[in-house]
């Protein structure tokens, strides 16, 4: 501890010599470095929480965790959760559920859609003519493909390993971003939230939910409270809401279900920019863990 201590110190007494030595017109680099050493910082302090995570989908998936604990195989168990949660959002917009024309597998089918903290089964997997584009973001994301986690429901989904708070997707990619049980585990809330309103287009819909409680802990490293929630969420048009005694972790009082919107800029707002760490992206499909393709580099647009 004591020498981390002081190569931290000696770290920091080189960079503020190498900035004084600077030109002013290179100022913006340092901050760039500094952006840099927050997010690999913020990469080792979850790598034990990572690791025990996917191990917990490992025991769940393929080692007969989802049947000791429900009395069926993962995909089956999954499936009608996420479809029933499909069919919830479909009912709060006054969509139809049915089959028919204008359906909520239509309205899907016609729009691009982004899930944070997706998991290994996510909710967009529940869509059953798919989506015009679709989009799991988890850092589990490359550990669910290479264990060979990922059920058939996911081959038409695009996952890339990337934190709720750095997502390298174009501003206003998404008709929709579905946030399902994520807030609390992240380490910064706010800046999950402010790469949703970034991601969303005007007009475009935030589907969440979160555990209320005032207990944290290491997976779950943030309260959420009604109150907060409410007050990360400001700036989005609420359409609607309920406090409701479904929840996902023992200690929470209650769950939150929202939808939110996200409002049309006026005249005075500037345009929002956020800056990536980088321009490429690594994404993965479940051919990857088919060994039918490898993970490809490329730009999502």
């Amino acid at each position: 501890m004591e020498k981390d201590a002081l190569t931290g110190r000696a770290k920091r007494g080189v960079k503020g010599i190498v900035a004084r030595l600077m030109r002013p017109a290179l100022a913006g680099v340092n901050r760039r470095l500094d952006t840099i050493d927050s997010h690999l910082g913020l990469v080792e302090r979850n790598a034990k929480k990572y690791r025990e995570e996917l191990q917990y989908w490992r025991w769940f998936i393929k080692k007969g965790g989802c049947e000791k604990q429900h009395g069926e195989p993962f995909e089956q168990v999954f499936a009608r959760w996420q479809r029933h949660r499909l069919l919830h959002l479909a009912a709060w917009m006054g969509v139809a559920t049915d089959e028919s024309e204008g359906a909520i597998d239509q309205w899907c089918a016609e729009r691009s859609v982004v899930e944070i903290g997706a998991g290994p089964y996510p909710a967009v997997a529940a869509a059953k003519r798919g989506w015009k584009r679709c989009v799991a973001v988890d850092p589990l994301a490359r550990g669910y493909v290479e264990e060979g986690l990922l059920p058939r429901a996911c081959d038409g989904v695009v996952y890339i390993e990337a934190p709720g708070e750095n997502i390298p997707l174009a501003t206003e990619f998404a008709d929709l971003v579905i946030i399902e049980n994520c807030l609390d585990h992240v380490s910064d809330p706010g800046e999950v939230v402010a790469e949703i309103r970034r991601l969303l287009k005007p007009g475009g819909l935030m589907w969440l939910f979160v555990d209320l409680s005032n207990h944290s802990d290491e997976m779950h490293p943030h309260a959420m409270n009604e109150e907060k929630v409410r007050g990360l969420l400001g700036g989005f048009e609420v359409v609607r809401d309920e406090v409701a005694p479904l929840k996902a972790h023992p200690q929470a009082y209650a769950g939150y279900r929202a939808l939110y919107r996200k409002p049309a800029p006026t005249a005075a707002a500037p345009p929002e920019t956020r800056t990536r760490l980088g321009p490429r992206v690594q994404i993965m499909t479940r051919a990857t863990q088919n060994g039918a393709a490898a993970a490809v580099q490329k730009s999502v647009t």
